[in-house]
């Protein structure tokens, strides 16, 4: 079986053998490809993300950022948003990224890493420009709705594009070869 997905399951590995947290909806046999995470890992980031938007995406990332012990800040427009993570001791702002003075406030400068978590394909790509002008050496990683956006973000200087027609691309293939693997009908 030829598996195309990006799925994530989680696992540890004891006496040579890698035990699974939940029951993955394998077929007997499938081949995997198994990337360690150590629990300390070492980090080679100098200077802390700025992460831009704190809905799903953005939460999945300031999550791997406490779990890696990284710094960040969170840019986001929702002033309840804002209000509730601040209660919660994020370090959050309201603003723009579209905005040089709110990118330079959340630390551009000194940032290792600008990651554009928002739906608004105008702003990322926006905010993609900005940044990249004003802080060439930093890495970029955009999220696009549409192919044809992620491509203009690249060129527009973002390192990683995270495209979501692709995503859910990839998600129909693997749903629906999981449910043709068990239709013995189909095969």
């Amino acid at each position: 079986m030829n598996l195309t997905s990006e799925q994530s399951y989680m696992g540890t590995y004891r006496d040579g053998r890698v035990q699974m947290e939940g029951s993955p909806d394998w077929t007997e046999g499938t081949r995997l490809a198994v990337t360690p995470l150590p629990p300390e890992a070492k980090v080679d980031i100098d200077g802390h993300v700025i992460i831009v938007g704190f809905g799903l995406a953005g939460r999945c990332v300031a999550d791997l950022l406490d779990r890696a012990k990284l710094s960040y800040t969170i840019i986001e427009k929702n002033p309840v948003t804002v209000e509730t993570q601040r209660a919660l001791g994020r370090d959050i702002m309201e603003g723009d990224a579209t905005d040089a003075g709110t990118l330079v406030e959340a630390g551009l400068n000194t940032a290792a890493i600008l990651a554009l978590t928002i739906p608004d394909e105008d702003a990322v790509l926006n905010a993609t420009s900005l940044a990249r002008r004003l802080r060439p050496e930093i890495y970029i990683i955009a999220r696009t709705n549409y192919s044809s956006k992620g491509m203009k973000a690249s060129q527009l200087g973002a390192d990683d594009v995270i495209k979501a027609e692709q995503a859910v691309a990839i998600q129909f293939y693997d749903k629906l070869t999981r449910r043709i693997r068990h239709d013995p009908q189909t095969l």
